[in-house]
């Protein structure tokens, strides 16, 4: 079974989320509708965008380190992140929620469109984030990199940007082929 993700770019509306969909969707269908490798990502094609990137590697149960992150993402978080784990940079409850889109975007496998706004250290006013985030296979095409493209908003109280709907991921699952292992792309949670 295969979905339709004729409209998964059409949804995008932030320039550096269309570059990451568009690279996505490319390598998707020239994999015969397959979740990409990671090996595949072209950072040419993501150009300009590459600051607010990241490739999250999945370790087993919680662990998700960062592969790599762009200057963006890095601001965000106050330091360089790469080889961090996510769970080392996130609070809770905000870490527990993260690491449930990040079993869902590998398990499922599927597109997870989200935000959230917080007040970070090292600035004076809150940061409002959407992100998009996409399976990437391993060498052996089983889900295990998530890539990420975050772009931050100054917010204000006032501000009405709209993130993300909640049936998002449910629209832009990724179906396993048949002959696939389902066991083999299950968190250990």
């Amino acid at each position: 079974m295969s979905y339709d993700f004729s409209t998964l770019l059409n949804d995008m509306q932030l320039p550096a989320h269309r570059a990451l969909v568009g690279h996505w969707l490319d390598l998707y269908t020239a994999a015969g509708a397959q979740v990409p490798a990671l090996q595949e990502i072209d950072p040419i094609r993501l150009g300009r965008h590459l600051p607010d990137i990241c490739i999250l590697n999945h370790e087993g149960g919680n662990l998700y380190r960062f592969r790599l992150a762009g200057g963006n993402v890095n601001d965000f978080y106050g330091q360089d992140v790469r080889q961090k784990s996510l769970a080392d940079l996130v609070e809770s409850p905000t870490r527990e929620r993260l690491l449930d889109m990040a079993h869902a975007i590998l398990h499922l496998p599927a597109a997870v469109m989200h935000g959230l706004s917080s007040m970070q250290p090292q600035w004076n006013y809150s940061i409002a984030l959407q992100r998009i985030s996409l399976p990437l296979a391993d060498a052996d095409g089983v889900p295990r990199h998530i890539i990420s493209s975050t772009v931050f908003f100054r917010f204000d109280r006032d501000d009405t940007q709209s993130l993300a709907s909640t049936d998002f991921q449910h629209r832009y699952r990724i179906p396993l082929h048949s002959g696939s292992n389902d066991m083999a792309v299950r968190p250990a949670c």
